[in-house]
């Protein structure tokens, strides 16, 4: 018994520390709904920080017990921030959210939520846990009565921790060496994710298995084949936002003139808006997954088993442009799995695009002289993506000072004092700005025979209903996160040329604009505007076509029916 207690007589105010930081989390999290099983927490954590106390206790004898004290209080820290400021433990989503960022990114991030409640919350949570733990420790160096039978009792739940764990350590390490998401979705393999440790590395091991589905699906987009293509729109313009609240538009219903100029080509009648888009995921990262492959939840077989729409467009003859103020090569991100690497893996770049730029620049609009000009656009059948920055936080950042039109004073939001009025106005003239860059993309190409759609990859809060900005991932689901976090814009923009040329494509535009429509569906969208025949299509999730299947269940985030939520609204 003494020997296996000795890991913790020598590091005792880690252990103290370990099992404050696992309980700390329990019950804040308790209070915001990121819940956890209490008893699970409180069992499994001890064997978990006993292990801590043993690494901790072989480095000590070397002077690196530090390379166990500094991931530990960040961990705490982090998983406390994750569950006020996302209302959210640990999950995969979540893994995948802190890491999916740029440079740039994570730094306009972190200075956005300096100035949060939830941020300082964390940081006095994490010091009142090192000081109890220090205090314990201290307090159990003294002599005492009962310290047999404490020792005795320590020692019996450490055993059963450990019993009860050991499963938890093999699932998790079948995850960590599966080369498919599938496996670490399966029940058999999934660990209870009732200990910070375990939820990281859960987290780690499930984006680590998606990394390597990553050279199956570039075999599967190789072998693409197409049937045939009557390159019925000859040149098709999408346009992809960031972090874009409908909400924030009068093109559907906002108070403020954020988009004046989308705003005009609607008035005009060349600029359709659909009243009814969602997205499948509130990051960009899955909400890319799905946007780009041409699989679907309805599909039984693994996503890497499809293929990616540029990829079809690219072999049915079409000449794909690829434009991001995000994901250039450069800015590769080892955890943008879904977003990033789907385009910047080795092979699968040379698959979808004959062009794309090497650049990201401070502002969208900078990055609109990398489009090829007209001549060049028009000498073929082009597919030409741009993919803006848009309003992702910073939101300050995102926008000249001359587009700097709203001011605090503006904003109607009771939510957040002043600070929530500020960035709602900053969010606001991110949008403005957002407006000029879209409409100068449509400018582009206005005298051609050219379609332009836009859409968002997800929505984002801005102080809307409650107090809070960005993203969340509440264990529940509610109706008002999935209205403003998961319904995007989607539009769609005719030239006067195209108007004359496609008639049938305007009415079916035009007649469509109120079908429900979940962006995961794009691909066989666009396969109809480039009169693309091949087996992935189908026509049933094309909403230009008469034979759309309106009563679809939208699923988001993986598991809920979008619109039966929306009704409890």
């Amino acid at each position: 018994m003494n020997s296996v207690l000795k890991p913790i007589a020598h590091t005792r105010m880690l252990m103290f520390f370990s099992l404050l930081m696992c309980y700390t989390i329990m019950w804040v999290g308790n209070m915001v709904e990121a819940t956890t099983d209490e008893f699970l927490t409180f069992l499994l954590s001890i064997f978990d920080c006993y292990l801590i106390c043993a690494l901790a206790g072989v480095l000590k004898k070397i002077k690196l017990h530090w390379l166990v004290v500094i991931p530990l209080v960040t961990i705490l820290f982090a998983e406390l921030f994750t569950v006020l400021f996302y209302h959210s433990n640990f999950t995969i989503y979540v893994v995948l959210l802190l890491f999916e960022t740029n440079t740039q990114e994570s730094s306009e991030f972190i200075q956005a939520v300096l100035t949060q409640e939830s941020t300082w919350t964390a940081v006095g949570l994490t010091i009142a846990a090192a000081a109890i733990a220090w205090l314990l420790a201290t307090a159990s160096r003294k002599q005492f009565r009962y310290k047999g039978a404490v020792a005795f009792v320590c020692f019996g739940l450490i055993v059963w921790s450990g019993i009860r764990q050991l499963s938890g350590y093999y699932k998790l390490g079948r995850c960590f060496t599966s080369a498919s998401t599938t496996i670490c979705n399966d029940p058999r393999y999934c660990p209870h994710l009732n200990t910070p440790f375990i939820r990281l590395g859960y987290g780690v091991a499930y984006n680590m298995a998606s990394s390597a589905e990553l050279d199956v699906l570039a075999e599967t987009v190789a072998e693409t084949q197409v049937e045939s293509c009557s390159f019925r729109c000859p040149l098709i313009v999408l346009v992809i936002g960031e972090s874009y609240n409908k909400h924030h538009t009068p093109l559907y219903g906002y108070s403020l003139p954020t988009t004046p100029r989308l705003q005009k080509l609607k008035d005009e009648g060349r600029l359709t808006v659909y009243s009814d888009a969602v997205t499948p995921y509130n990051f960009t990262s899955n909400a890319f997954k799905y946007m780009f492959s041409t699989w679907d939840t309805d599909d039984t077989d693994e996503w890497t088993r499809h293929t990616l729409f540029p990829a079809v467009f690219k072999k049915a003859g079409y000449r794909v442009v690829f434009i991001t103020n995000q994901f250039t090569m450069e800015q590769t991100n080892s955890w943008d799995l879904a977003g990033g690497t789907i385009f910047n893996h080795s092979g699968l770049s040379d698959l979808q695009f004959d062009t794309r730029n090497e650049h990201v620049y401070g502002y969208d609009g900078d990055m609109l002289a990398e489009i090829p000009a007209i001549d060049s656009l028009t000498a073929q059948p082009t597919l030409l993506i741009v993919h803006l920055e848009g309003q992702h936080v910073k939101y300050e950042r995102k926008y000249p000072a001359e587009f700097a039109r709203f001011k605090a004073e503006d904003e109607a939001t009771p939510f957040g004092g002043e600070q929530g009025k500020q960035i709602a106005a900053h969010y606001d003239n991110a949008t403005y700005y957002n407006d000029y860059v879209v409409d100068s993309i449509f400018r582009i190409v206005s005298n051609t025979d050219a379609v332009a759609l836009y859409l968002s990859d997800h929505g984002e809060e801005a102080y809307d209903w409650r107090d809070k900005f960005e993203r969340t991932n509440e264990v529940t689901l509610y109706p008002e996160v999935a209205h403003y976090q998961y319904e995007i814009p989607l539009m769609f923009y005719t030239t006067d040329s195209f108007s004359v040329h496609h008639p049938d494509v305007i009415e079916a535009i035009q007649a469509s604009a109120r079908k429900p429509f979940l962006s995961s569906d794009l691909c066989h969208v666009l396969f109809y505007l480039g009169g693309i025949d091949n087996r992935e299509y189908k026509e049933h999730r094309n909403i230009l076509s008469p034979r759309y299947d309106a009563t679809r269940k939208r699923i988001i985030r993986s598991d809920v029916d979008y619109d039966e939520l929306m009704r409890e609204r």
